[in-house]
């Protein structure tokens, strides 16, 4: 799907902070223990310079990767950007996602957002810092152990080599670099000193597809774990009016029938069993406004709104004129259809919500934002939820969305028992946010040599973002 990256910005801005500022949902930048996104104690970590590094005593490197892994690529991109200027070895490195944080903001869309091809571009100079920074440190801390000055120290392949050719691991300087403070103006490599940046390699992320130890959110287990189906509205803000559950919870595996905010929800012992009793379950809904609205509507509104002039995006010469005197002129009209983002991945969300907190495993394209959904669905403050960000099987912008998240956490919370949610397919693509409509007018003038000389293109479609 196609982004209006302003457009995109704008909407993000509006609605991104509002939320994440009113759930408190802040993050430090230094010194940071910020992935609490286990239920386990984190270890003590000696260095930590900035929110996207952990190195820790025992030569583990960990980078947070702020942004959603949807195939794009990110999961090889950004490590490489800090690994370059840190000087460690990208393959050595290991690669979490970052929970929701205000540093985690990406800047050229004004909240935690991955999407409008973005991700690289924003993290060039704030993670080539970071890398930059830690090694800064790390030379200071072998620079004063050494005696010796820091200007002769280099930085190679995970470890700090001292004029003579000694050698110290990052891990072996943890702990004396993390007292140091950290520097702000840092220098970063010339491009003919880099070793990894514009250089081919292998995507990190394939060997784990390839073996099938990666985990999307259609893969979470957690002990204990419940599935459910659930039954959506046929109608946009529809309400379910009422529900004969009676034959569904006669059903084999069968707990629990609930309505949540999102429809029906039936949660059994497996998803097919939940997925079966769905089907038979009766659900009178409600009327709803959207009930009218057909594509016949949506066309004739769209063609009324195209006689209107519009915004004018792009001007050159008087290309009105030029078409009512050209020789030639060829009109043609275009209609795009709303169109549905078809994930490889259907939506899916797995809450467990305890009277301690609340943990939400989701392939999520919105940190701040899933943070929210969950919190208002399980009553809990945002402090007391923990957003886990899975990869993702395909985004497109689909998962800019929110809507797959309540009814898991929902039913989580009713039931007593982690629950995964997961939309059929043919849930997935008759509820899906799609791509709106558009309505396209060109003309083209032609001179006497069959020269083009003039092109009109006028567009009428609804925002992507309002």
């Amino acid at each position: 799907m196609s982004l209006d990256h302003d457009s995109l910005r704008a909407a993000l801005t509006r609605r991104a902070f509002l939320q994440t500022a009113a759930l408190g949902t802040g993050g430090l930048v230094l010194a940071l223990h910020l992935p609490a996104c286990s239920r386990k104690p984190q270890e003590v970590t000696p260095f930590a310079p900035n929110a996207w590094l952990k190195i820790g005593n025992d030569d583990v490197i960990t980078f947070f990767c702020d942004r959603s892994e949807m195939g794009q690529g990110v999961y090889t991109a950004l490590p490489t950007l800090l690994a370059e200027e840190l000087g460690a070895d990208l393959e050595k490195i290991k690669i979490e996602f970052a929970p929701p944080g205000d540093a985690y903001t990406n800047a050229l869309l004004g909240g935690q957002v991955t999407g409008g091809s973005t991700s690289v571009r924003d993290a060039w100079p704030k993670l080539r810092k970071a890398g930059a920074q830690a090694r800064e440190m790390l030379v200071a801390a072998a620079a004063k152990q050494w005696n010796a000055d820091a200007a002769n120290i280099r930085v190679q392949q995970g470890a700090v080599i001292s004029p003579s050719g000694e050698r110290l691991t990052f891990g072996a300087l943890a702990d004396e670099a993390g007292k140091l403070p950290v520097p702000q103006d840092v220098p970063l490599k010339e491009r003919s000193a880099w070793q990894l940046i514009g250089k081919p390699r292998t995507r990190l992320d394939t060997p784990m597809k390839v073996d099938g130890s990666a985990q999307f959110g259609i893969d979470v287990k957690l002990p204990g774990m419940l599935y459910a189906a659930i039954a959506l509205p046929p109608v946009l803000g529809s309400k379910p009016k009422n529900v004969d559950s009676s034959a569904a919870k006669s059903m084999p595996g069968v707990r629990e029938v609930l309505t949540t905010s999102s429809g029906v929800v039936v949660v059994g012992d497996t998803w097919w069993q939940a997925r079966q009793a769905r089907d038979a379950l009766t659900v009178e809904w409600e009327a709803a406004p959207a009930a009218a609205v057909s594509d016949a509507s949506i066309w004739r509104g769209l063609k009324q709104a195209s006689k209107n002039a519009g915004v004018v995006a792009r001007q050159e010469g008087d290309a009105a004129a030029a078409i009512k005197s050209a020789r030639r002129v060829v009109r043609s009209e275009y209609e795009l259809p709303l169109l549905a983002h078809a994930t490889l991945e259907p939506q899916n969300c797995t809450a467990d919500v305890r009277a301690d907190g609340c943990d939400v495993y989701v392939p999520t394209q919105v940190q701040g934002f899933a943070l929210a959904a969950a919190s208002k669905a399980s009553g809990l403050p945002a402090e007391k939820v923990r957003i886990h960000t899975t990869l993702l099987g395909g985004g497109f912008g689909r998962r800019l969305e929110t809507d797959f998240i309540p009814a898991a956490v929902e039913a989580s919370k009713a039931v007593g028992k982690p629950v995964k949610v997961l939309w059929t397919r043919e849930d997935d693509t008759t509820h899906d946010v799609y791509r709106p409509p558009a309505f396209n007018t060109c003309a083209g003038a032609f001179d006497g040599d069959g020269k083009l000389v003039a092109w009109s293109h006028h567009l009428t479609a609804p925002s992507i973002t309002e």
